[in-house]
């Protein structure tokens, strides 16, 4: 790969290849160490992508798969909000807020779906490709993220 290519890559796609692999990892270090590796990948890899949607898409599954591979060496602890916070990863409305600290309390299974789904408009099709599971479990992930995420932030208005 040309080296301005690679520069031009890494500027465009660092922030969400991180963002995904935290929405994994919930740690900031192994964030850091999924997106090193995806970018090193990314330097090795010998084929040409056809175009940008092309080096997306596999940025994408080589993320989702370290990350899935990280977590199978490691129990993770979940992310704080002030972590988030830190890592200027959190919008400015308070709404924006409160829902991505929910997001990121989910369950990974259903937490890297909602993921998927919504921050990186991935469509359910692909969604399964990607986490080698049936578009039907993608759908019941979905509804049962948003389910969580409904009571969850429905019992904070409450309080």
């Amino acid at each position: 790969m040309e080296q301005q290519i690679y520069t031009e890559a890494v500027k465009r796609n660092s922030q969400r290849v991180f963002l995904l692999a935290l929405s994994f990892t919930r740690q900031r270090q192994d964030a850091e160490d999924v997106m090193q590796t995806v970018f090193l990948k990314l330097w090795k890899h010998p084929v040409a992508f056809t175009d940008e949607t092309h080096m997306d898409k596999w940025l994408t599954k080589v993320t989702v798969n370290e990350s899935r591979s990280l977590l199978r060496a490691r129990a993770r602890e979940p992310i704080s909000y002030d972590e988030l916070e830190a890592l200027g990863a959190v919008a400015e409305q308070p709404e924006e807020r409160e829902l991505i600290a929910a997001v990121m309390q989910l369950p990974e299974p259903l937490r890297a779906v909602i993921h998927l789904h919504y921050y990186e408009d991935l469509p359910v099709k692909e969604i399964a490709a990607l986490l080698s599971i049936s578009q039907a479990a993608v759908k019941m992930r979905l509804v049962r993220g948003r389910n969580l995420l409904k009571s969850e932030l429905m019992e904070g208005e409450l309080k």
